[in-house]
């Protein structure tokens, strides 16, 4: 029998389990910048696994400015923080061409302990992303954030690991609380020191054993410090 599971699928147990008991004729094809769902849309009893593609996920507050919350992928979950609740409170964009597989909450009541440990999961990703992006430098958020991609496209596997970019400069910024100009400082900062190679949207990475020590490493002592001081020694090879 053909089995059209993406990697993330195949490699989740969790997921797999739960689509195999989903009903046929759930999947959504969402077109390039289309909104899966919007802030304010009636919750449907639904929760999506993606099965292909990327997603911008964001919520807008009081004064209108959108704040990106995640960048869902193949093998990831949407929805799961609307369950409960009658309309949603943030948005999911498609970054590009995308599928998802409608799972309704009748299969997730069939399933509680599954359930459970999906919120959990998301409660620890959350948390985890929070703690980063208050106690971290600008080098440290952004080569974990290109790691994290890596990891997700499973291509830390390859030599060297190479992707796509869906988002912008702007949504990494946004996500990662740096400014634009930031991001495009730092990417350049790591082209430089021969950390990445950037063609266009494809990103390599060269030396992903720096970027994990870049990603890792403690920040510096001195609260006015503009670089971390490992990014800084890679730099000053170049």
């Amino acid at each position: 029998m053909h089995d059209d599971m993406t990697p993330a699928a195949r490699g989740a147990p969790h997921a797999r389990l739960l689509l195999d008991h989903a009903a046929s004729g759930q999947r959504q094809w969402i077109k390039r910048n289309a909104s899966l769902y919007r802030s304010g849309d009636p919750v449907a009893d639904y929760v999506f696994f993606i099965h292909a593609g990327s997603f911008k996920h964001y919520r807008t507050d009081e004064t209108g400015a959108r704040k990106i919350t995640a960048f869902p992928a193949c093998g990831d979950f949407l929805a799961l923080d609307s369950i409960g609740l009658v309309r949603h409170t943030c948005t999911a964009v498609a970054l590009e061409d995308s599928e998802v597989d409608a799972i309704s909450y009748a299969i997730l009541r069939q399933h509680l302990t599954i359930l459970h440990r999906l919120l959990a999961q998301s409660i620890r990703k959350m948390r985890a992303s929070t703690a980063q992006l208050h106690h971290t430098t600008a080098e440290q958020r952004l080569a974990a954030f290109l790691l994290d991609l890596a990891k997700r496209h499973g291509r830390l596997e390859g030599t060297p690991p190479r992707y796509r970019l869906p988002m912008s400069r702007c949504d990494i910024g946004n996500y990662l609380h740096l400014s634009p100009e930031s991001v495009s400082r730092v990417m350049h900062q790591f082209k430089q020191a021969s950390l990445i190679l950037l063609e266009n949207r494809d990103i390599t990475l060269r030396d992903a054993s720096a970027m994990e020590a870049i990603a890792t490493v403690a920040p510096p002592a001195s609260p006015h410090a503009d670089q971390h001081p490992l990014a800084t020694s890679h730099m000053s090879k170049s």
